[in-house]
């Protein structure tokens, strides 16, 4: 008789556990959680697999990362809830499959989209990246009942990729995506937004949106003028924010090779133009992109436990002259990212963003004691790049890249008035100095790099190098030195050579 009981309990068990299996891979909705509003996902046979918090900065915002099984395709949604309430929602569905997404918006009686991508500019073939034809934004949606404010939206076009990566020794790895279409799916209307992805069999497909609880802008003008910055400086602009990152057009000099290649570019991560405009109007949205920027940055250095960024994409012509892959040390990236997340950090109270300009200053004077340099006859230039797998290869030095550092140690002097980075800012100086007028070229415009033999190479961008040598003269005079007659004669030059263009 017990024997019989088991034996009608275990088949009972079995049922329950089958019956509940059932309903679960049967289920082709989740629903995730925007505070007031929320995300429906639709797909035949969704399952929710894992929810979880990675560690960021509580401070300035709280991530919520699910993983969702969809057959024979993985949905993954990471919500970044802001400090103030607003939530950037990136979508990544990856591998063969279809999914609509829907953003209700009950209770509203009226809505108005303003177009963000109409009249787009026709963009020249670039030399070194081709044309990038990803969008802004299709713009932002305003929602409301009796004419009172409920939510924005802003929304992105959807963006489909397959990654391609090239594998080394010692378990190094170039990773970046090739770029396979761009498109707008959205379909709107007063009950809110929708919009469809689909992927094919290894690739993927993505979409962004950010959740506005109040206006984003504040005056019509800031909007206005943001929607011409990006289709007129797309370049400094990040259009395709994904789970990982933001993705940016790649130079074709990448291995594995694509014209359409794409990646989390370093020097695009800082959204230096947004951040600026927040530090001027205070707009929401600059706001949100400061904080989607240093969250970014912050999740990039901390899943690789380092204090530094590191590129993850090969440029061949560093494998081809110094025998460099990814990932390697930009020194200017890396100079531009702690000015930024320190200036973030202390504008905001993120003593973790603050502690970025001391940490990669520390960084770079360990390279400069291991000779990671190019000697003058007086001081020293930083070198532009540094890997381990370089050896004893000596790498080059650029003009732009050794006074963003003198600057960047100006700055850590201030910040700490420890003395060593004075002196190092101070040694760099001397080298620009000693070297003298050999920086300058026939046409009286400037090299752009001196190499450890003390040759020249390579034509200077037009305005950057000459807006990095005003910079540190004025840096260096508000801490009571006396201009450089050197330094004068090269801003001198690059300007002549400008104007007689």
């Amino acid at each position: 008789m017990k024997k019989r009981f088991f034996l009608l309990f275990f088949i009972m068990l079995l049922a329950g556990c089958t019956a509940s299996g059932e309903e679960e891979t049967a289920r082709n909705e989740v629903e995730i959680p925007l505070g007031s509003r929320s995300l429906l996902l639709t797909s035949e046979n969704l399952r929710m697999e894992r929810q979880y918090q990675p560690e960021g900065l509580d401070a300035l915002y709280e991530d919520t990362v699910y993983e969702i099984d969809s057959g024979s395709a993985a949905v993954t949604v990471t919500v970044r809830k802001l400090n103030n309430g607003d939530r950037f929602v990136m979508l990544r569905l990856d591998g063969k499959g279809a999914l609509k997404g829907t953003i209700a918006m009950k209770g509203a009686d009226d809505y108005y989209l303003i177009d963000w991508a109409q009249e787009m500019p026709e963009r020249e073939h670039n030399k070194v990246t081709g044309t990038d034809p990803t969008k802004p934004p299709v713009g932002l949606f305003r929602f409301t009942d009796n004419h009172q404010f409920m939510n924005e939206l802003v929304m992105s076009h959807s963006f489909s990729s397959k990654t391609m990566s090239e594998l080394y020794g010692n378990g190094r790895e170039s990773t970046l995506r090739e770029l396979l279409s761009e498109k707008n799916t959205l379909t709107h209307s007063k009950a809110g937004v929708a919009f469809d992805l689909s992927a094919e069999r290894n690739e993927i497909t993505e979409q962004w949106f950010l959740l506005a609880e109040e206006p984003l802008f504040s005056e019509t003008n800031h909007l206005n003028e943001w929607i011409t910055f990006q289709k007129e400086n797309y370049k400094e602009v990040n259009n395709w924010f994904t789970v990982d990152g933001p993705m940016k057009k790649l130079p074709w000099s990448v291995e594995p090779f694509t014209k359409e290649g794409y990646g989390r570019y370093l020097g695009t991560m800082i959204e230096k133009e947004a951040v600026d405009r927040f530090f001027k109007y205070k707009d929401r949205y600059f706001y949100n992109l400061t904080v989607q920027s240093a969250a970014n940055l912050w999740a990039y250095r901390e899943s690789r436990d380092d204090v530094i960024w590191k590129t993850e994409f090969t440029s061949t012509w560093l494998k081809q002259k110094y025998d460099i892959t990814a990932p390697y040390v930009d020194t200017r990236h890396n100079e531009l990212i702690a000015l930024y997340l320190h200036r973030i950090g202390k504008e905001l109270g993120v003593p973790e963003l603050e502690a970025a300009l001391v940490d990669y200053s520390d960084y770079l004077l360990n390279l400069i004691s291991i000779d990671n340099i190019v000697p003058a006859e007086t001081g020293y230039y930083p070198a532009d790049y540094y890997s381990p797998q370089q050896g004893k290869q000596f790498i080059h030095a650029s003009l732009n890249h050794a006074l963003g550092e003198a600057n960047m140690f100006i700055e850590a002097y201030r910040v700490t008035e420890d003395k060593k980075y004075l002196f190092a800012a101070r040694d760099i100086r001397k080298a620009i100095e000693s070297t003298g007028e050999k920086w300058i070229r026939p046409t009286g415009d400037l090299w752009y790099q001196i190499n450890r033999d003390g040759t020249f190479d390579g034509g200077d961008y037009e305005l950057l190098t000459l807006y990095d040598l005003q910079r540190h003269e004025k840096n260096w005079k508000e801490l009571g030195g006396s201009p450089s007659p050197i330094l004068q004669k090269l801003i001198e030059s690059k300007e002549q050579y400008l104007n007689s263009k």
